[in-house]
């Protein structure tokens, strides 16, 4: 009798070691704006990259200091980790592996949230304070797009053709378009609001990120699909 209590107490150890939650792990890290400072309060979402039932999807917020830990994971398994609003969208994300059993995975770098897109359609860029407005795509003549900065009344209105500067700022090479994806800019030309002479004025071109002169009066359609891409500081 002694024998069979000693198995059952066995089997009762390994179902509470193992069926009832041994079978865990967890990730932490911590989100950044562009400026390298935390974010509190945003919503984080782990996603299972290879679903396995009960452990598909799991959500946490990030501390006053920005970081959030995950508990309660399938063991070294990979999970997408994505910041999450209602109000707004970013394509900041990033997929890692959960840490080994009874242990907890560290992210090697924060998740920055630089770009930020408002359900207006408006990009918040928290490194510089700019907002821009979405892109416009239709074939303008430097004139015709200062006009349309003028006139476009989009959450109050301010808004301006950018510098060349400020157009470089968003470049980014390890995007497949040059910028981040909230911005939809597809590699095309982008007037600045800087002239060269009476009859030039700056454009960027996205595909080789190339500072270029045109003729104000040219609308872009001789190859290149004309964009416009108005900004101004953050209200």
């Amino acid at each position: 009798m002694r024998a069979l209590g000693r198995i059952v107490l066995v089997i009762l150890v390994i179902v509470i070691a193992f069926g009832c939650g041994g079978k865990k792990a967890g990730i932490e890290g911590k989100v950044v704006d562009g400026k390298g400072q935390p974010m509190s309060g945003v919503k984080i979402i782990a996603n299972q990259v290879k679903p396995i039932k009960g452990y598909e999807q799991f959500e946490t917020t990030t501390s006053s200091d920005g970081t959030f830990r995950f508990k309660g994971l399938f063991p070294t398994s990979e999970y997408t980790i994505s910041p999450w609003s209602d109000k707004w969208k970013t394509s900041a994300k990033v997929t890692v592996q959960s840490g080994p059993q009874g242990q907890t995975s560290m992210l090697s770098s924060p998740i920055t949230i630089r770009f930020t897109l408002s359900n207006d359609g408006i990009t918040d860029d928290s490194r510089t304070g700019l907002q821009w407005a979405p892109v416009f795509r239709q074939h303008m003549t430097w004139f015709q797009a200062n006009d349309y900065s003028r006139t476009l009344n989009l959450a109050g209105g301010g808004w301006r053709l950018p510098t060349r500067a400020e157009l470089r700022s968003i470049y980014d090479k390890s995007m497949p378009n040059g910028a981040d994806p909230v911005f939809d800019i597809n590699r095309n030309l982008l007037w600045t609001s800087e002239a060269r002479g009476p009859n030039q004025a700056w454009y960027l071109y996205f595909e080789d990120t190339n500072l270029y002169e045109d003729a104000r009066y040219s609308d872009g359609s001789y190859g290149n699909s004309g964009q416009v891409l108005l900004v101004r500081s953050r209200r």
